[in-house]
C-alpha cells in the first residue's frame, strides 16, 4: 500500500512541477501571446493543484474546487483545439475552410448534447451536474483524439513536422484523450478495473501528456543569437578574389 501511495503522490506532483515550469518558460519566451488558451489551461491546472494540496481530501471544499476547475479546464480544452487549428491551418489558405467546418461541427454537436441533457430526467441535481461534466469531458477527449489522427494523416499535405510546438500540444492532448477514453470504457462500462486503478491509469495518461508538453516547451531553442558579428579578414577575402580573377583570365 505504501508503494501504491507513493505512485499516486508522484503522479500528482510530476504534472504540478512540470506545468509550473511550462508556464514560467512560456512567460519568459513570450509564448503566452502565441498560445494564450493553452497557457490559461496550464495556469488553471497549476493553481488548482496547488490549492488542493492544502485542502483535506473528502472535504466539501475539495470537491467544490475540483469540479469547478474541471468545468473551467474542459471549457479551455475546447478553445485550445481551435487555437491549435488556427496555427496549423493558417499557412494553408486552401485548407482554412476546415477550421470553419470543425467550428460548425463542434457547435452542432454541442447543441445535440445540450438537447439530450435537457430531455433527460436526472435523479438529483448533483447527479445531473456530475453527469454533464463527465459527458462533456468524454466529448472533448473524443474530439482531441480524432483531431490528432486527422492531423497526423494530413501532415504531408499541411507541410508539418513534429518540430512544431502546435503539434506537440496537440500530441499531448491526443495521447491523454486516447488513454482516458480507453480507461473509461474498461473501468466504468466493462468494470474490468477498480476505481483506484482507473484513477491511477487516468493520471498516468495525463502525466504522459505533460511530459510531451514539457519536451516541446522546455527544450532549448535551436536558434542562437550572436553576441557580436564575426570579424571578417578582408585581406584574405581580397587575395581569394585576386586568385579567382587570375584564373578567369587564363
Amino acid at each position: 500500500m505504501r508503494f501504491l501511495d507513493l505512485v499516486t503522490d508522484i503522479l500528482w506532483l510530476v504534472p504540478l512541477i512540470l506545468q509550473s515550469a511550462i508556464a514560467l518558460v512560456m512567460i519568459q519566451r513570450k509564448l503566452v501571446r502565441v498560445f494564450p488558451f493553452f497557457f490559461s489551461y496550464t495556469a488553471v491546472i497549476v493553481c488548482t493543484s496547488s490549492v488542493l494540496i492544502f485542502v483535506r481530501y473528502g472535504h466539501r471544499g475539495y470537491s467544490l474546487i475540483y469540479w469547478l476547475s474541471e468545468i473551467l479546464a474542459i471549457s479551455l480544452g475546447f478553445t485550445v483545439i481551435f487555437e491549435i487549428l488556427r496555427h496549423i491551418l493558417s499557412p494553408v489558405a486552401s485548407l482554412a475552410f476546415l477550421l470553419h467546418a470543425v467550428a460548425v461541427l463542434a457547435a452542432f454537436s454541442t447543441v445535440i448534447v445540450v438537447m439530450i441533457l435537457v430531455s433527460a430526467k436526472p435523479d438529483t441535481a448533483i447527479d445531473w451536474l456530475l453527469r454533464d461534466i463527465v459527458l462533456a469531458e468524454r466529448f472533448l477527449r473524443f474530439f482531441q483524439a480524432s483531431l490528432l489522427i486527422v492531423v497526423i494523416t494530413l501532415m504531408s499535405v499541411l507541410g508539418l513536422t513534429w518540430q512544431h510546438e502546435s503539434l506537440g500540444i496537440l500530441a499531448g492532448f491526443g495521447v491523454y484523450s486516447v488513454v482516458a477514453l480507453v480507461v473509461y470504457e474498461f473501468g466504468f462500462h466493462l468494470h474490468w478495473m477498480s476505481t483506484t486503478a482507473y484513477l491511477r491509469l487516468n493520471s498516468a495518461g495525463y502525466n504522459a501528456a505533460v511530459l510531451i508538453w514539457a519536451f516541446y516547451i522546455l527544450r532549448p531553442r535551436r536558434t542562437k543569437l550572436l553576441d557580436r558579428l564575426p570579424n571578417p579578414d578582408l585581406a584574405e577575402w581580397n587575395n581569394t578574389f585576386d586568385d579567382y580573377l587570375k584564373r578567369s583570365q587564363h
